[in-house]
């Protein structure tokens, strides 16, 4: 349930490889390389009352496929199965970065 996930959990797994599952093909790798908490700038009530603090995750891939935005499932060997949806920002000469925002 992506609605329960936090930063500080994927914090803990900063540089650990994800499989990327895709149909009828061999999982990828991705690599967390960024955990950002965003800062809150809306009324106190508001967050008080919000689920989470908001945050973003940014993974890099190969650079021999760009994929395009949607939902994945990405599997971890600790946090399991997570379903989540990525969006390519940048290719680099490292690899294609690709991030996902939680409010």
């Amino acid at each position: 349930m992506t609605e329960n996930l936090t930063c500080e959990q994927f914090a803990q797994y900063l540089g650990t490889v994800f499989q990327l599952h895709v149909p009828s093909a061999s999982p990828l790798e991705l690599k967390l390389v960024e955990v950002t908490p965003f800062q809150i700038h809306f009324a106190t009530q508001a967050r008080e009352s919000a689920a989470r603090s908001p945050f973003s995750l940014l993974f890099q891939g190969s650079l021999d496929i760009q994929l395009p935005q949607c939902i994945y499932t990405l599997g971890h060997n600790q946090m399991g199965k997570l379903d989540i949806f990525l969006v390519p920002i940048a290719r680099k000469r490292d690899g294609m970065r690709y991030e996902a925002v939680f409010t």
